[in-house]
């Protein structure tokens, strides 16, 4: 899993780069007139925020995972009726009233 996240990590930053490339190849070659620039600005902006964007949002969502894993200790799992000390769980007032 943490494998098939790292891939297409570095996907998405292999895609942010190359559409920074070509929005600097775009607005470097002196061939291609000022109005064809310009309206191929937008849409160049467009890719380049939805792809930044998104290995942003991959990225943070990488990290996120990473810092549960390491909140997690190791091989211990809670049930929902027993808390962390594998004792079990405290029941509020007004289930202890009504006898659940």
């Amino acid at each position: 899993m943490k494998d098939s996240k790292n891939a297409e990590i570095k996907r998405w930053r292999w895609y942010v780069i190359s559409v920074t490339v070509l929005g600097i190849i775009l607005f470097s070659l002196p061939w291609i007139a000022n109005t064809y620039k310009i309206a191929l600005t937008v849409p160049l902006y467009a890719m380049f925020v939805y792809v930044y964007y998104k290995y942003l949002s991959l990225k943070k969502g990488a990290q996120a995972a990473a810092a549960v894993e390491e909140d997690k200790p190791a091989g211990r799992k809670v049930s929902s009726g027993m808390n962390t000390a594998g004792k079990p769980a405290r029941k509020n007032k007004a289930a202890i009233r009504k006898g659940q």
